[in-house]
């Protein structure tokens, strides 16, 4: 009884996953699996440089560990960076649906911050390295944060030097 049962689930699991797949096929509604190396929805991105692929937690977690690397230095990137990106609203030539993007041009990202862009070996186009860059932003938040303070600064200074002339008056 329990190998007829083992059978009945086999059975079931087997048709489960052929109509799965069946279906992917026949509506063309395939996505994308973040970790084989394969452009598996076919939009000309592989795993995590698909945008699809974006929140996986493969393609989000580094390893942040003071452990693991070595050469540690300062970012020499920022404010004036990040001022020269320029956003773009897209679409994928080989994505039927022309679902519109938002990112960046790799050819831009290049020309300002060449780390941030590598040639993919098994197409030969360029991919920006998204995650890199939230070091960079993070630096040119703080670089705007000290001007605001010392503007915040200059300010009061200002006001006080008015103040005290119309004390006079």
């Amino acid at each position: 009884m329990k190998v007829a049962i083992r059978y009945v689930i086999a059975l079931f699991l087997t048709l489960g996953m052929l109509s799965c797949s069946s279906n992917d096929d026949d509506n063309n509604n395939s996505s994308e699996i973040c970790n084989n190396g394969i452009d598996d929805d076919g939009d000309g991105q592989i795993d995590c440089q698909d945008g699809d692929c974006s929140e996986a937690q493969n393609c989000t977690q580094g390893g942040s560990d003071i452990r693991l690397k070595e050469n540690i230095t300062l970012l020499p990137y920022g404010l004036s960076e990040v001022l020269q990106l320029e956003g773009k609203m897209y679409s994928y030539k080989a994505d039927v649906s022309s679902e519109k993007r938002l990112g960046f041009i790799a050819q831009d990202v290049q020309l300002i911050m060449p780390e941030l862009v590598s040639t993919n070996v098994s197409n030969d186009r360029l991919q920006i390295h998204y995650m890199d860059m939230m070091a960079v932003l993070v630096n040119a938040i703080q670089e705007q944060q000290i001007l605001l303070d010392d503007h915040e600064l200059q300010i009061e200074i200002l006001s006080c030097q008015i103040e005290k002339q119309e004390q006079l008056k």
